[in-house]
Protein backbone atom coordinates (compact mmCIF):
# COMPACT_ATOMS: atom_id res chain seq x y z
CA UNK A 1 0.00 0.00 0.00
CA UNK A 2 0.98 3.82 -0.54
CA UNK A 3 -0.32 6.89 1.24
CA UNK A 4 0.23 10.28 0.15
CA UNK A 5 1.22 12.73 2.87
CA UNK A 6 1.43 16.39 2.88
CA UNK A 7 1.62 19.15 6.00
CA UNK A 8 0.02 23.24 5.59
CA UNK A 9 -0.08 24.78 9.25
CA UNK A 10 -0.94 28.71 9.79
CA UNK A 11 -3.06 30.53 12.19
CA UNK A 12 -3.12 33.94 10.12
CA UNK A 13 -4.79 36.93 11.68
CA UNK A 14 -6.64 39.94 9.58
CA UNK A 15 -5.68 42.75 12.58
CA UNK A 16 -2.12 43.36 11.44
CA UNK A 17 -0.97 45.18 8.38
CA UNK A 18 1.42 42.31 6.99
CA UNK A 19 0.37 39.89 4.29
CA UNK A 20 1.97 36.65 3.82
CA UNK A 21 4.65 35.49 0.56
CA UNK A 22 5.78 32.13 0.12
CA UNK A 23 9.10 32.76 1.13
CA UNK A 24 8.36 33.17 4.94
CA UNK A 25 7.52 29.45 4.54
CA UNK A 26 9.22 26.86 6.06
CA UNK A 27 9.07 24.26 2.46
CA UNK A 28 10.03 21.13 3.14
CA UNK A 29 10.29 18.28 0.32
CA UNK A 30 11.26 14.59 0.01
CA UNK A 31 12.66 12.73 2.74
CA UNK A 32 12.96 16.21 4.63
CA UNK A 33 9.08 16.84 4.16
CA UNK A 34 8.40 13.07 6.23
CA UNK A 35 11.13 13.37 8.62
CA UNK A 36 9.38 16.65 9.72
CA UNK A 37 5.74 15.05 10.06
CA UNK A 38 6.95 12.51 12.74
CA UNK A 39 4.89 9.69 11.61
CA UNK A 40 7.47 7.72 8.76
CA UNK A 41 8.10 4.40 11.04
CA UNK A 42 4.19 4.15 11.98
CA UNK A 43 3.79 3.49 8.13
CA UNK A 44 6.84 1.20 7.27
CA UNK A 45 5.95 -0.39 10.29
CA UNK A 46 3.28 -1.71 8.29
CA UNK A 47 5.06 -2.21 5.09
CA UNK A 48 3.25 1.38 3.49
CA UNK A 49 4.85 3.07 0.98
CA UNK A 50 5.16 6.68 1.79
CA UNK A 51 4.95 9.33 -1.10
CA UNK A 52 5.41 13.03 0.17
CA UNK A 53 4.18 16.55 -1.17
CA UNK A 54 5.12 19.42 0.95
CA UNK A 55 5.44 20.50 4.51
CA UNK A 56 4.53 24.01 4.52
CA UNK A 57 4.84 25.56 7.82
CA UNK A 58 3.74 29.32 8.84
CA UNK A 59 4.88 30.52 12.19
CA UNK A 60 1.31 32.47 13.17
CA UNK A 61 1.35 35.43 11.48
CA UNK A 62 -1.01 37.88 8.61
CA UNK A 63 -3.47 36.87 6.06
CA UNK A 64 -1.70 34.58 2.88
CA UNK A 65 -1.24 36.04 -0.46
CA UNK A 66 -3.08 34.18 -3.18
CA UNK A 67 -0.26 33.02 -4.90
CA UNK A 68 1.43 31.82 -1.66
CA UNK A 69 -1.50 29.68 -0.88
CA UNK A 70 -1.93 28.46 -4.73
CA UNK A 71 1.45 27.35 -4.82
CA UNK A 72 1.15 25.40 -1.83
CA UNK A 73 -2.11 23.37 -2.43
CA UNK A 74 -1.21 22.79 -6.58
CA UNK A 75 2.04 21.09 -4.98
CA UNK A 76 -0.43 18.99 -3.46
CA UNK A 77 -2.69 18.78 -5.57
CA UNK A 78 -0.04 17.87 -8.78
CA UNK A 79 1.35 14.96 -6.51
CA UNK A 80 -1.86 13.11 -5.68
CA UNK A 81 -2.64 13.56 -9.22
CA UNK A 82 0.99 11.97 -10.44
CA UNK A 83 0.31 9.10 -8.05
CA UNK A 84 -3.43 8.63 -8.52
CA UNK A 85 -3.41 5.38 -9.39
CA UNK A 86 -0.97 4.08 -6.76
CA UNK A 87 -2.16 5.62 -3.16
CA UNK A 88 -4.67 3.95 -1.29
CA UNK A 89 -5.13 7.05 1.40
CA UNK A 90 -4.18 10.38 1.88
CA UNK A 91 -2.84 11.90 5.41
CA UNK A 92 -2.66 15.59 5.95
CA UNK A 93 -1.38 18.05 8.75
CA UNK A 94 -3.35 21.02 8.32
CA UNK A 95 -4.19 23.70 11.32
CA UNK A 96 -7.55 24.91 10.66
CA UNK A 97 -6.87 28.32 10.96
CA UNK A 98 -5.23 29.72 7.65
CA UNK A 99 -6.65 32.88 5.85
CA UNK A 100 -6.16 33.55 2.24
CA UNK A 101 -6.21 36.95 0.38
CA UNK A 102 -9.03 36.95 -2.28
CA UNK A 103 -9.66 33.84 -1.53
CA UNK A 104 -14.00 32.83 -1.66
CA UNK A 105 -14.55 31.34 1.84
CA UNK A 106 -11.07 32.28 3.34
CA UNK A 107 -9.77 29.63 4.52
CA UNK A 108 -7.50 27.64 2.94
CA UNK A 109 -7.62 24.12 4.48
CA UNK A 110 -11.48 24.07 4.02
CA UNK A 111 -11.08 24.98 -0.09
CA UNK A 112 -8.17 22.35 0.18
CA UNK A 113 -9.75 19.56 1.35
CA UNK A 114 -13.11 19.98 -1.35
CA UNK A 115 -10.46 20.56 -4.20
CA UNK A 116 -8.76 17.04 -3.14
CA UNK A 117 -11.91 14.91 -2.74
CA UNK A 118 -12.93 15.96 -5.80
CA UNK A 119 -9.62 15.01 -7.76
CA UNK A 120 -9.65 11.60 -5.54
CA UNK A 121 -13.85 10.61 -5.76
CA UNK A 122 -16.04 9.87 -2.73
CA UNK A 123 -14.33 6.68 -1.34
CA UNK A 124 -10.62 7.52 -1.28
CA UNK A 125 -9.63 7.78 2.26
CA UNK A 126 -8.72 11.11 3.82
CA UNK A 127 -7.13 11.69 7.38
CA UNK A 128 -6.26 14.95 9.16
CA UNK A 129 -5.28 15.88 11.89
CA UNK A 130 -5.93 19.77 13.56
CA UNK A 131 -4.83 21.69 15.87
CA UNK A 132 -7.35 22.57 18.23
CA UNK A 133 -7.25 26.36 17.46
CA UNK A 134 -8.91 25.62 13.87
CA UNK A 135 -12.55 25.76 12.63
CA UNK A 136 -14.02 23.09 11.78
CA UNK A 137 -17.17 22.58 9.32
CA UNK A 138 -19.71 19.99 8.73
CA UNK A 139 -18.52 20.90 5.20
CA UNK A 140 -15.18 19.75 6.02
CA UNK A 141 -15.90 16.89 8.30
CA UNK A 142 -18.55 15.17 5.23
CA UNK A 143 -15.25 15.28 2.73
CA UNK A 144 -13.16 13.83 5.28
CA UNK A 145 -12.97 10.17 6.50
CA UNK A 146 -10.86 11.01 9.99
CA UNK A 147 -10.35 14.04 11.63
CA UNK A 148 -9.00 14.14 14.49
CA UNK A 149 -7.08 17.30 16.59
CA UNK A 150 -4.96 17.22 19.67
CA UNK A 151 -6.34 17.57 23.42
CA UNK A 152 -3.85 19.82 24.67
CA UNK A 153 -3.54 23.29 25.11
CA UNK A 154 -0.79 24.05 25.11
CA UNK A 155 -0.18 21.40 22.79
CA UNK A 156 2.18 18.89 24.45
CA UNK A 157 0.25 16.24 22.46
CA UNK A 158 0.80 17.60 19.38
CA UNK A 159 2.92 14.52 17.73
CA UNK A 160 1.36 11.44 19.75
CA UNK A 161 -1.75 12.72 18.42
CA UNK A 162 -0.04 13.34 14.44
CA UNK A 163 1.29 9.62 14.92
CA UNK A 164 -2.19 8.33 16.87
CA UNK A 165 -4.06 9.65 13.39
CA UNK A 166 -1.50 8.09 11.21
CA UNK A 167 -1.97 4.64 13.06
CA UNK A 168 -5.85 5.10 12.77
CA UNK A 169 -5.64 5.54 9.30
CA UNK A 170 -3.29 2.27 8.65
CA UNK A 171 -6.46 0.82 11.00
CA UNK A 172 -9.09 2.13 7.98
CA UNK A 173 -6.83 0.73 5.25
CA UNK A 174 -6.17 -2.81 6.66
CA UNK A 175 -9.99 -3.07 7.62
CA UNK A 176 -11.95 -0.82 4.86
CA UNK A 177 -15.66 0.39 5.96
CA UNK A 178 -17.28 3.34 5.57
CA UNK A 179 -16.41 5.64 7.85
CA UNK A 180 -17.83 9.76 8.57
CA UNK A 181 -17.80 11.76 11.16
CA UNK A 182 -20.07 13.04 13.16
CA UNK A 183 -20.02 16.67 13.80
CA UNK A 184 -21.58 19.30 16.09
CA UNK A 185 -20.88 22.60 15.36
CA UNK A 186 -21.77 24.64 18.48
CA UNK A 187 -22.83 28.21 18.73
CA UNK A 188 -19.11 28.97 21.52
CA UNK A 189 -16.58 31.10 19.95
CA UNK A 190 -13.79 31.77 23.00
CA UNK A 191 -9.86 32.22 22.37
CA UNK A 192 -7.03 30.04 23.12
CA UNK A 193 -6.11 31.94 26.25
CA UNK A 194 -9.99 31.04 28.01
CA UNK A 195 -9.95 27.04 26.51
CA UNK A 196 -6.28 25.63 28.46
CA UNK A 197 -7.04 22.07 28.56
CA UNK A 198 -5.41 21.94 32.41
CA UNK A 199 -8.81 23.89 33.49
CA UNK A 200 -12.59 23.39 33.29
CA UNK A 201 -14.84 22.95 31.18
CA UNK A 202 -11.87 21.49 28.76
CA UNK A 203 -10.08 19.17 31.12
CA UNK A 204 -13.73 17.49 31.89
CA UNK A 205 -14.25 17.51 27.61
CA UNK A 206 -11.52 15.67 27.35
CA UNK A 207 -12.09 13.31 29.94
CA UNK A 208 -15.32 12.66 28.43
CA UNK A 209 -13.92 11.94 25.07
CA UNK A 210 -11.41 9.36 26.55
CA UNK A 211 -14.09 7.46 28.70
CA UNK A 212 -16.38 7.64 24.77
CA UNK A 213 -12.91 5.99 22.86
CA UNK A 214 -12.58 3.07 25.23
CA UNK A 215 -16.25 1.83 24.10
CA UNK A 216 -15.01 -0.54 20.43
CA UNK A 217 -18.04 1.37 18.70
CA UNK A 218 -16.25 4.80 19.05
CA UNK A 219 -13.32 5.37 16.42
CA UNK A 220 -11.92 8.93 17.53
CA UNK A 221 -13.19 11.86 19.34
CA UNK A 222 -11.98 15.62 19.51
CA UNK A 223 -13.02 18.78 20.40
CA UNK A 224 -11.97 21.71 18.20
CA UNK A 225 -12.10 25.18 20.07
CA UNK A 226 -12.05 27.27 16.74
CA UNK A 227 -10.13 30.21 15.93
CA UNK A 228 -11.42 33.96 16.16
CA UNK A 229 -8.66 35.94 14.40
CA UNK A 230 -9.96 36.86 11.33
CA UNK A 231 -13.84 36.79 9.88
CA UNK A 232 -15.09 33.65 8.44
CA UNK A 233 -18.53 32.23 8.34
CA UNK A 234 -16.62 29.21 9.42
CA UNK A 235 -16.16 30.22 13.25
CA UNK A 236 -17.15 28.38 16.34
CA UNK A 237 -16.35 25.65 18.38
CA UNK A 238 -16.93 21.94 17.18
CA UNK A 239 -17.51 18.57 18.96
CA UNK A 240 -16.35 15.36 15.94
CA UNK A 241 -17.38 11.50 16.99
CA UNK A 242 -16.68 8.95 14.53
CA UNK A 243 -18.23 5.99 14.73
CA UNK A 244 -16.18 2.73 14.37
CA UNK A 245 -18.71 1.43 11.80
CA UNK A 246 -21.70 2.21 9.84
CA UNK A 247 -23.80 0.19 12.59
CA UNK A 248 -22.37 2.74 15.46
CA UNK A 249 -23.96 6.38 14.31
CA UNK A 250 -26.44 6.17 16.10
CA UNK A 251 -24.71 5.70 19.72
CA UNK A 252 -21.78 7.56 18.35
CA UNK A 253 -24.28 10.69 17.82
CA UNK A 254 -25.44 10.37 21.23
CA UNK A 255 -21.85 10.85 22.34
CA UNK A 256 -21.50 13.66 20.18
CA UNK A 257 -24.93 15.37 22.02
CA UNK A 258 -23.64 14.63 25.21
CA UNK A 259 -20.27 16.35 24.70
CA UNK A 260 -21.81 19.03 23.29
CA UNK A 261 -24.30 19.76 25.87
CA UNK A 262 -21.42 19.65 28.77
CA UNK A 263 -19.74 21.86 26.66
CA UNK A 264 -22.67 24.93 26.76
CA UNK A 265 -23.92 23.83 29.48
CA UNK A 266 -20.32 24.62 31.06
CA UNK A 267 -19.31 27.25 28.96
CA UNK A 268 -19.03 30.11 31.98
CA UNK A 269 -16.40 28.26 33.06
CA UNK A 270 -14.41 29.27 29.52
CA UNK A 271 -12.57 31.90 31.09
CA UNK A 272 -9.05 32.53 31.94
CA UNK A 273 -7.10 30.83 33.92
CA UNK A 274 -4.16 31.64 36.21
CA UNK A 275 -3.02 35.06 36.68
CA UNK A 276 -3.77 38.28 34.64
CA UNK A 277 -4.22 41.51 34.69
CA UNK A 278 -3.91 45.07 33.31
CA UNK A 279 -0.71 46.04 32.15
CA UNK A 280 0.08 48.31 34.61
CA UNK A 281 -1.08 46.37 37.29
CA UNK A 282 0.87 42.88 35.82
CA UNK A 283 4.16 44.67 36.16
CA UNK A 284 3.48 45.83 39.83
CA UNK A 285 2.44 42.39 40.68
CA UNK A 286 5.45 41.02 38.91
CA UNK A 287 7.81 43.10 40.64
CA UNK A 288 6.02 42.51 43.71
CA UNK A 289 6.64 38.72 43.31
CA UNK A 290 10.57 39.44 43.05
CA UNK A 291 10.63 41.98 46.11
CA UNK A 292 8.82 39.23 48.16
CA UNK A 293 11.20 36.08 46.77
CA UNK A 294 14.65 37.82 46.86
CA UNK A 295 16.08 34.56 48.18
CA UNK A 296 14.62 32.26 45.97
CA UNK A 297 15.93 31.82 42.92
CA UNK A 298 13.04 31.74 39.90
CA UNK A 299 12.24 34.00 36.63
CA UNK A 300 9.01 35.74 36.70
CA UNK A 301 7.35 35.70 33.40
CA UNK A 302 5.04 38.19 32.01
CA UNK A 303 2.53 37.50 28.41
CA UNK A 304 1.87 40.26 26.32
CA UNK A 305 -1.44 39.00 25.31
CA UNK A 306 -2.69 41.79 23.11
CA UNK A 307 0.53 40.91 20.86
CA UNK A 308 0.62 37.22 20.88
CA UNK A 309 2.92 36.30 17.75
CA UNK A 310 1.65 32.66 18.54
CA UNK A 311 -1.89 33.95 17.24
CA UNK A 312 -0.53 35.84 14.51
CA UNK A 313 0.32 39.13 16.36
CA UNK A 314 3.53 40.92 15.02
CA UNK A 315 5.37 41.38 17.97
CA UNK A 316 5.67 45.01 16.94
CA UNK A 317 3.54 46.38 19.68
CA UNK A 318 5.40 48.83 22.71
CA UNK A 319 2.73 48.94 25.37
CA UNK A 320 4.88 46.75 27.75
CA UNK A 321 8.10 48.31 26.84
CA UNK A 322 6.54 52.03 28.40
CA UNK A 323 4.88 50.51 31.56
CA UNK A 324 7.96 48.69 32.26
CA UNK A 325 9.33 52.61 31.81
CA UNK A 326 6.73 53.92 33.66
CA UNK A 327 7.08 51.56 36.55
CA UNK A 328 9.50 51.73 39.90
CA UNK A 329 10.95 48.51 39.05
CA UNK A 330 13.69 47.92 42.35
CA UNK A 331 16.74 47.64 40.30
CA UNK A 332 15.16 43.97 39.23
CA UNK A 333 17.03 42.76 35.97
CA UNK A 334 13.81 42.89 33.11
CA UNK A 335 14.31 41.69 29.66
CA UNK A 336 11.60 42.10 26.68
CA UNK A 337 11.65 39.77 24.21
CA UNK A 338 11.65 40.90 21.93
CA UNK A 339 9.96 43.58 19.56
CA UNK A 340 10.06 43.21 15.95
CA UNK A 341 10.94 46.79 13.70
CA UNK A 342 12.97 46.21 10.75
CA UNK A 343 14.46 49.99 10.55
CA UNK A 344 15.85 49.56 14.28
CA UNK A 345 17.15 46.21 13.45
CA UNK A 346 18.58 47.62 10.34
CA UNK A 347 19.95 49.95 12.73
CA UNK A 348 21.64 47.65 14.91
CA UNK A 349 22.78 45.67 12.37
CA UNK A 350 25.83 48.09 11.49
CA UNK A 351 26.72 48.18 14.89
CA UNK A 352 29.36 46.08 16.97
CA UNK A 353 28.97 44.45 19.94
CA UNK A 354 29.72 46.67 23.40
CA UNK A 355 28.57 50.29 21.12
CA UNK A 356 26.73 52.81 22.16
CA UNK A 357 23.26 53.04 20.49
CA UNK A 358 20.62 55.34 20.11
CA UNK A 359 17.45 55.10 18.42
CA UNK A 360 13.41 54.99 18.05
CA UNK A 361 12.26 51.35 18.66
CA UNK A 362 8.27 50.79 17.80
CA UNK A 363 7.07 51.16 14.25
CA UNK A 364 4.22 53.68 14.70
CA UNK A 365 1.94 51.82 12.79
CA UNK A 366 -0.88 52.20 15.20
CA UNK A 367 -1.76 53.66 19.18
CA UNK A 368 0.48 50.16 20.48
CA UNK A 369 3.37 50.82 18.51
CA UNK A 370 4.23 53.88 19.23
CA UNK A 371 8.22 54.57 18.98
CA UNK A 372 10.09 54.91 22.26
CA UNK A 373 13.54 56.60 22.25
CA UNK A 374 16.23 53.66 23.25
CA UNK A 375 19.83 54.69 24.90
CA UNK A 376 21.97 51.92 25.79
CA UNK A 377 24.41 49.46 24.44
CA UNK A 378 24.66 46.86 21.86
CA UNK A 379 24.74 43.45 24.60
CA UNK A 380 24.82 40.46 22.41
CA UNK A 381 23.87 39.03 18.54
CA UNK A 382 22.26 35.71 18.39
CA UNK A 383 20.21 33.81 15.79
CA UNK A 384 16.41 34.57 15.58
CA UNK A 385 14.52 31.06 15.60
CA UNK A 386 11.06 30.20 14.65
CA UNK A 387 9.44 26.92 16.38
CA UNK A 388 9.16 25.10 19.44
CA UNK A 389 8.61 20.91 18.06
CA UNK A 390 10.75 22.27 14.78
CA UNK A 391 13.11 25.04 14.62
CA UNK A 392 13.95 27.17 12.01
CA UNK A 393 16.25 30.52 12.35
CA UNK A 394 15.72 33.26 10.25
CA UNK A 395 17.94 35.77 11.00
CA UNK A 396 19.28 37.50 13.61
CA UNK A 397 18.69 39.17 16.58
CA UNK A 398 19.83 42.09 18.68
CA UNK A 399 19.59 42.53 22.55
CA UNK A 400 20.37 46.29 23.66
CA UNK A 401 20.74 46.67 27.38
CA UNK A 402 19.35 50.22 28.55
CA UNK A 403 21.63 52.77 30.20
CA UNK A 404 18.80 54.30 32.41
CA UNK A 405 16.84 51.23 33.61
CA UNK A 406 17.57 47.64 34.11
CA UNK A 407 15.98 46.73 30.60
CA UNK A 408 17.40 44.69 28.08
CA UNK A 409 15.30 44.24 24.61
CA UNK A 410 15.44 42.11 22.44
CA UNK A 411 15.18 43.63 19.08
CA UNK A 412 13.89 41.91 15.79
CA UNK A 413 13.00 41.73 11.93
CA UNK A 414 10.01 38.86 12.61
CA UNK A 415 7.18 38.47 14.87
CA UNK A 416 9.04 35.92 16.93
CA UNK A 417 7.03 33.82 19.97
CA UNK A 418 10.11 33.14 22.65
CA UNK A 419 8.86 29.82 23.94
CA UNK A 420 11.95 27.47 25.36
CA UNK A 421 15.08 27.47 26.58
CA UNK A 422 16.72 27.14 22.95
CA UNK A 423 15.32 29.88 21.38
CA UNK A 424 16.77 32.26 24.39
CA UNK A 425 20.19 30.75 23.92
CA UNK A 426 20.58 31.29 20.58
CA UNK A 427 19.68 34.58 21.24
CA UNK A 428 23.09 34.78 22.74
CA UNK A 429 21.06 35.19 26.57
CA UNK A 430 20.40 33.31 29.80
CA UNK A 431 16.63 33.17 30.70
CA UNK A 432 17.37 32.51 34.17
CA UNK A 433 19.97 35.70 34.42
CA UNK A 434 16.72 37.77 34.44
CA UNK A 435 14.08 38.48 37.05
CA UNK A 436 11.53 39.05 35.13
CA UNK A 437 11.12 38.09 31.06
CA UNK A 438 8.38 39.41 29.04
CA UNK A 439 7.74 37.39 26.20
CA UNK A 440 4.59 37.90 23.23
CA UNK A 441 2.66 35.00 24.25
CA UNK A 442 -0.84 34.58 25.73
CA UNK A 443 -0.95 31.03 27.95
CA UNK A 444 2.38 30.17 28.53
CA UNK A 445 3.84 27.59 26.11
CA UNK A 446 4.68 23.74 27.42
CA UNK A 447 8.43 24.57 27.69
CA UNK A 448 8.20 27.70 29.94
CA UNK A 449 6.07 26.71 32.55
CA UNK A 450 8.84 24.64 34.25
CA UNK A 451 11.43 27.10 34.07
CA UNK A 452 8.83 29.59 35.68
CA UNK A 453 8.56 30.88 39.04
CA UNK A 454 5.32 32.69 38.58
CA UNK A 455 3.65 34.21 35.54
CA UNK A 456 0.97 36.61 34.71
CA UNK A 457 -0.93 37.85 31.76
CA UNK A 458 -1.51 41.36 30.71
CA UNK A 459 -4.69 42.15 28.97
CA UNK A 460 -2.87 44.38 26.74
CA UNK A 461 -4.51 45.96 23.61
CA UNK A 462 -3.20 44.66 20.18
CA UNK A 463 -4.32 42.41 17.27
CA UNK A 464 -4.57 39.06 19.60
CA UNK A 465 -6.25 41.29 22.49
CA UNK A 466 -8.39 38.60 24.42
CA UNK A 467 -11.48 40.58 25.15
CA UNK A 468 -13.83 38.38 22.53
CA UNK A 469 -16.68 40.69 22.82
CA UNK A 470 -14.64 43.89 21.75
CA UNK A 471 -13.95 42.54 18.26
CA UNK A 472 -15.70 43.17 15.50
CA UNK A 473 -17.21 40.08 13.33
CA UNK A 474 -19.24 40.46 10.26
CA UNK A 475 -19.75 36.50 8.86
CA UNK A 476 -19.99 34.61 11.97
CA UNK A 477 -23.27 32.92 12.69
CA UNK A 478 -25.36 34.55 15.23
CA UNK A 479 -26.45 34.13 18.34
CA UNK A 480 -22.80 33.46 19.25
CA UNK A 481 -21.46 32.83 22.77
CA UNK A 482 -19.77 34.97 24.31
CA UNK A 483 -20.62 37.71 22.37
CA UNK A 484 -24.56 37.45 22.64
CA UNK A 485 -26.37 36.31 25.74
CA UNK A 486 -28.57 32.96 24.87
CA UNK A 487 -29.78 30.44 27.09
CA UNK A 488 -30.54 27.39 24.53
CA UNK A 489 -28.27 25.45 22.68
CA UNK A 490 -28.69 24.95 19.10
CA UNK A 491 -26.25 23.65 16.50
CA UNK A 492 -24.82 25.47 13.45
Amino acid sequence: MKILIAHMTSECNEHISHTVDLDEFLLLYGNDCINAMHIQDVFEAENIEIIPSIYASLHPNGMIKREAYEFIADKILETIKGNLNEIDGIYLQLHGASGIVDLEGVSGEHDLILRIRRLVGEYMPIAVVMDPHGNLTKTFADNVNIVRCYRESPHSDQIATERLVAEKLVHLLKHRRGMHPILRKLPIMVGGERSVSAKEPVRTINQLMDEAEKDSRVFSCSYHVGYIRHDDDKLGAAVVVIPNTEKDIEYCSKIADKISHYAWNHRMEFKFSGNFAEPVEAVAQAIKYCESNKEEKGTVVITDSGDNCGAGGYGQNTIMLQELLNGDLKKHRILIAGINDKYAHEYLANKKIGENVKFELGINEDEFSKPVKIQGTLLSIGDAVYGLTHEHVVGKNYTVRLSDKPIDIIVLDHNIQYGNMSQFEKAGLHFHDYDVVVVKMGYLDTYLIPETAYHIMALSDGPTNQRTENISFKKIARPMWSIDDFDELYYL
